[in-house]
Parts: structure tokens; C-alpha cells; sequence
């Protein structure tokens, strides 16, 4: 994915009213990772034990700074059961980065992780960028996807890795800062940069056809040549 992004023109990010930068972030991966409860934590920093699995698509938004741009991250938590896969999926194509969850403690939910790529790059605009998040990372005793596996996929595929805990808090923060970060880099920096060098390659033609215009010569009567300017006088 990496190497394809930078084959692709950044799209501007959009600007909201209050004048900060919209970023649309969808929590991806199968039922029961933790999407939700990772959102919950970097949201309001708590982490509630009722377990309700989400049913479609829930929202909520969080005001960030991000090197000095304010950036107002839409968190958009996607259910992960199979029906209600091509619900969550038309969230795709307008989304500027994905958070891939899996439970470090449940190796299907790591195996699955092919899918939801697959998912990614059919549906989602192919200049978004990608977390894979390995979650749970408080159950070690209950570990099945080593960290080694997890890093691995995540360079196959060219994304950032992180392993994370919900209920602890621990790389929460860190992984969404990241994404937005990267997301930050190349969508406003970046794309401001491509702008201005086209400006300046545009200034620069201007220039070379004012010079050239300089060049001109007149012919005089004679057919010899003058230089081009005001018109002498005849006495």
C-alpha cells in the first residue's frame, strides 16, 4: 500500500467550518477486537467492561493538533460481523485512513486481516493511509500472534504497526497520533509542497516568455535591424 500511495497525487483534506482539518478514520477488523473500546480510550480515556457489539456504524469526533495543524479526527467504529459487511463498507470510499484491529489472543481474527485488506484496496481511494493495530496487549498469557507476526504482515503490506491495549491505555494515543500524523505529512504538507512547485514552474514559464519577448528586433526600411523600443526621432 505504501508504494502505491506515493504513486498517487494527495487529495486535499477537507476544511471544516471552525477551520480545522476533517479527517475520517474507520475502526476495522472483526467482532469483539476491541474497535470500540479503543475509541472509547482515546476519546474520553476510560474503559468500560459492558461488552455491546456495535450494530452498523457508530461516530464519534475528537480536536487534535497535529505539528501545529488542527485536525478534527471522525472516528467512524464499523461492525464487524459478516452482515454487515457491505453496510460498513460504502464508508470506505470516502475515508481518510483505517485502524485494522485484531486480537492478539484470537488467531482468526489475525488470519482475517487478508480480507479486510482486500476490502481496503478494492473499496477505500488509494491514497489513504493504514494502522494495523494488534489489540489486547494486556492478555500476554493468552497470546496466539506473536509481535514478530504482526510487524511482518504490517511491512507485506507496507503499513505502520502497533500492538495496543484498550484496557490499559498503553500505544492508544501513540497509534492514532501516528496515522494522523502521516496522514497530516502528506495530504496537507505534501500537497501544499506539489502546489507550490507548480506555481513556481508556472512563474518561471512567464519569465522565460517575457525574456524571449525582450529579444525581439524590428527590421528597418532597409531590412537591417533595429532594436525594438521607441521610435526614433527622424531629425
Amino acid at each position: 500500500m505504501a508504494s502505491q500511495n506515493q504513486a498517487v497525487a494527495p487529495r486535499p483534506l477537507q476544511m471544516g467550518a471552525k477551520g480545522a482539518y476533517i479527517v475520517r478514520l474507520l475502526m476495522v477488523g472483526d467482532s469483539s477486537c476491541g474497535k470500540t473500546s479503543l475509541v472509547l480510550r482515546f476519546d474520553q480515556n476510560v474503559f468500560s467492561t459492558k461488552f455491546v457489539t456495535t450494530i452498523g456504524v457508530d461516530y464519534r469526533d475528537k480536536m487534535v493538533k497535529i505539528e501545529g495543524a488542527p485536525m478534527r479526527l471522525q472516528l467512524w467504529d464499523t461492525a464487524g460481523q459478516e452482515r454487515f459487511r457491505s453496510l460498513t463498507s460504502n464508508f470506505f470510499g470516502r475515508a481518510d485512513g483505517f485502524v485494522l484491529c485484531y486480537d492478539i489472543s484470537n488467531r482468526p481474527s489475525f488470519d482475517h486481516v487478508i480480507g479486510w485488506m482486500r476490502d481496503i484496496k478494492t473499496r477505500a481511494p488509494p491514497d489513504c493511509d493504514i494502522v494495523l493495530c494488534g489489540n489486547k496487549s494486556d492478555l500476554e498469557s493468552d497470546r496466539v500472534v506473536q509481535v514478530d507476526e504482526g510487524k511482518a504482515l504490517a511491512e507485506e503490506y507496507g503499513v505502520q504497526f502497533f500492538e495496543t491495549s484498550a484496557l490499559t491505555g498503553i500505544n492508544v494515543e501513540g497509534m492514532f497520533t501516528a496515522l494522523a500524523t502521516t496522514i497530516k505529512r502528506r495530504r496537507i504538507d505534501e500537497y501544499e509542497s506539489q502546489n507550490n512547485s507548480v506555481a513556481a514552474g508556472t512563474a518561471s514559464v512567464g519569465d522565460a516568455s517575457r525574456g524571449a519577448a525582450s529579444q525581439t528586433v524590428n527590421l528597418g526600411k532597409d531590412g537591417g535591424a533595429e532594436a525594438a523600443g521607441p521610435a526614433r526621432s527622424c531629425c
